[in-house]
């Protein structure tokens, strides 16, 4: 890896789980680096929704799920129901609440699993389950996310 993380501590330590757990391997790192046109820094998230399309879903979804005890509660979307922590958020962290549940409770599509207690902190709803998307999935709902953020009238 060329890119040198702005938060090398606990972007380098998620990178070394990834590596390790199978779901990235030097050539898939290359290609996303080249993909993002071989920047000097940036962010592990940045890398990661930059490698929606070179990260192969499925150990993606099987490390969120056995490894982080994430679950797949079907296609992370955009709801409109989740403008409300636009307002809110997102926080560097890089998870996003998308829809609300049962009274009091939201789902939260993971991208930082080492990050969720700081979502915790900023979505504010006492029960967050913690939804495994695929790398594309999740891609899809940060741009809605900045999409509805940049609408006037939105917040």
């Amino acid at each position: 890896m060329t890119m040198h993380f702005i938060n090398p501590a606990p972007d380098g330590e998620l990178m070394a789980e990834l590596r390790d757990a199978g779901v990235l391997a030097p050539d898939m790192i290359d290609r996303i680096e080249a993909a993002m046109g071989r920047p000097e820094c940036g962010t592990l998230n940045d890398f990661l929704l930059a490698g929606a399309d070179i990260i192969p879903a499925q150990p993606w979804l099987s490390w969120l799920i056995r490894r982080h005890g994430c679950h797949r509660f079907g296609r992370v979307a955009w709801h409109d129901e989740a403008g409300a922590w636009v307002r809110d958020g997102p926080s560097a962290d890089g998870n996003l609440p998308f829809r609300r549940g049962a009274p009091d409770c939201a789902l939260v599509a993971v991208l930082r699993p080492d990050c969720r207690e700081a979502t915790s902190r900023w979505v504010k709803v006492p029960r967050l389950h913690w939804a495994a998307g695929t790398l594309g999935e999740i891609r899809q709902l940060h741009l809605a996310w900045r999409a509805f953020a940049a609408c006037p009238g939105s917040s």
